[in-house]
């Protein structure tokens, strides 16, 4: 009777360590997956894939000390949904401000994070200034 109980406590164990495994597996195909984003490190070039792709660029200004920036790239970038978006609808681009002042100058950019949204000539279509998380993101872009 006690062999008979252990070995009914195995196979539930086994059924519940089964289920767990692929439930856990059927979540995963519900949610974005996760997308690498090409950043381009210089406008110029992300100004020249767009020509050719006709997508807006979307540029992250950015400096190494911003504590935002960081917390940006930790969880807003990092967000599945935020990097399929992104690298579905626009070229990406991110600029140290401070390697490239003179650029975020130019474009009147004086705080970080800082999020432009330029069309293929570099116009400026739309700015995000500070940071913002996934879901904010998602609804401007």
């Amino acid at each position: 009777m006690q062999k008979a109980l252990i070995i009914i406590g195995i196979i539930f164990t086994g059924i519940i360590a089964a289920y767990a495994v692929l439930s856990s597996g059927s979540e995963e195909t519900t949610t974005a997956e996760n997308v690498d984003i090409d950043w381009h490190t210089e406008l110029k070039s992300a100004l020249a894939e767009a020509q050719n792709t006709d997508k807006p660029v979307f540029v992250d200004f950015y400096t190494t000390w911003c504590y935002y920036c960081k917390e940006l790239d930790e969880t807003t970038f990092s967000d599945p949904r935020v990097q399929e978006k992104l690298a579905k609808n626009y070229v990406v681009a991110k600029i140290d401000a401070d390697k490239n002042s003179n650029l975020a100058s130019n474009y009147g950019i004086y705080g970080y994070p800082t999020l432009l949204i330029l069309n293929s000539n570099g116009q400026e279509i739309n700015r995000i200034e500070g940071y913002v998380d996934a879901d904010n993101l998602l609804n401007q872009i």
